[in-house]
């Protein structure tokens, strides 16, 4: 069988920002899948490339085996349906009128709406359970109902492809579920393929057979639910600790997020030195601030991503002029603060000859250090300077590090009391 979609090492982005990267997939024609994945990982623009609104800078794309550089706008839209996460218009339409411009690329121009036009809005409408609605005005309806009809009006165009993005992330939990389930039914009974796009783990693996993770613009995991939602996965993606059960009821996964970063545990009254630069330690610096430490930060040159966001949360900060290499008076500022620290974490900073000072503190700090993996891989010194110091710190006891999630459980803290469940 021909599949619905195929993507073929895509790269596509807006200008010269990449946004999806060296992507391939097959989604079988009656599928029903599900992307996945944290905020800019690259999702609705995944759905703009399928839809032919964002042209692919390589690689290629087809809808049913067909190129989609040679589908007009009016066959892709009957291919295509899209459901959006809102839709608002600035008239007052009626919810018939809404369902009916589902059949605009179907009904013959400058001609008022032939009889089969209409029986497909009423069946669209009475699948959808809007019917009764049909004489209202779209905008006077909850937010349950609007998504009803607007699946009435995808429904109506009759697409073999319907494509979901957010369309449930505005709802309470009823009227998700009721969406869902109109969805599953035209999955099953007119096999249409579904691509939904969700933040929802658990909803995406209530319906999804199949799951796209992505990350950073990289297609990083597919499979069923069970193969794609590991801890490991999650944790490297998201950056937070997540627990992954068997969900006995529906034969699924259920993902459930811890509810702290360190649940029975406080950095109160414990100092942390982060030795971070370009935006590679605001993460950290946010949850640290959090978890109750106190953090110092350095060498960090004025102006820096990091520097900005230490300052804005109240840290000290040993700074450097912009743009100059580490000196003297900076890095005695910084080995101050370190003495003071109770550990010194290395983020993801690349190194090179003018801020490799910056791991020969932590090399001769004499404290617990947490080292951020892969340095040789961001060692920019002309000798390799920074992969043997990294090499130096594992020997005399350093702990490397993975992710955020990975992160904090490393970290020296004290117990919580009396803290509610």
């Amino acid at each position: 069988m021909t599949p619905a979609i195929e993507f073929e090492k895509v790269t596509a982005g807006y200008r010269d920002t990449v946004i999806v990267d060296n992507v391939s997939l097959s989604i079988p024609e009656g599928e029903m899948a599900g992307i996945i994945g944290p905020n800019g990982a690259g999702k609705t623009t995944l759905l703009r490339v399928i839809t032919g609104l964002i042209k692919p800078c390589a690689g290629s794309v087809r809808l049913f085996g067909r190129p989609i550089a040679e589908l007009g706008a009016s066959e892709r839209a009957r291919l295509v349906g899209v459901v959006p996460a809102t839709m608002e218009t600035p008239m007052a339409f009626t919810v018939e009128e809404i369902v009916m411009t589902g059949r605009v690329r179907l009904m013959s121009r400058w001609r008022p709406p032939a009889a089969e036009d209409r029986r497909a809005a009423d069946r669209a409408m009475a699948y959808t359970a809007v019917s009764d609605l049909k004489h209202r005005a779209y905008s006077e309806l909850s937010a349950g109902e609007k998504q009803r009809v607007v699946i009435a009006m995808v429904l109506a165009q009759q697409p073999r492809l319907i494509l979901m993005d957010e369309a449930t992330s505005h709802l309470d939990i009823n009227h998700r579920l009721e969406v869902m389930s109109i969805v599953e039914r035209l999955n099953r009974e007119q096999r249409a393929t579904v691509l939904m796009v969700s933040h929802d783990l658990n909803l995406s693996a209530d319906y999804c057979r199949k799951l796209l993770l992505m990350n950073h613009g990289a297609l990083v995991a597919q499979g069923t639910p069970r193969e794609v939602l590991t801890e490991a996965t999650l944790r490297e993606v998201y950056h937070c600790d997540v627990h992954v059960q068997a969900n006995q009821a529906t034969g699924s996964v259920t993902v459930t997020p811890a509810r702290r970063w360190m649940p029975d545990r406080s950095g109160e009254g414990l100092r942390v030195h982060v030795i971070g630069g370009g935006g590679c330690a605001g993460e950290i610096l946010r949850w640290l601030s959090l978890c109750g430490y106190t953090v110092t930060c350095g060498v960090l040159n004025a102006g820096d991503t990091d520097t900005e966001l230490a300052t804005a949360l109240g840290m000290e900060v040993a700074l450097e002029k912009p743009f100059s290499p580490v000196g003297p008076v900076a890095l005695a500022a910084a080995r101050a603060l370190i003495a003071k620290a109770d550990a010194v974490i290395v983020a993801g900073v690349p190194f090179g000859p003018g801020n490799v000072a910056n791991l020969e503190l932590a090399a001769e700090a004499g404290k617990p250090v947490l080292m951020m993996r892969g340095v040789e891989a961001r060692d920019y010194t002309p000798d390799r300077a920074a992969a043997r110091l990294a090499q130096r710190l594992l020997e005399t006891g350093a702990v490397q590090w993975e992710n955020t999630a990975d992160l904090f459980p490393r970290l020296p803290s004290k117990p919580v009391e009396n803290r509610a469940t």
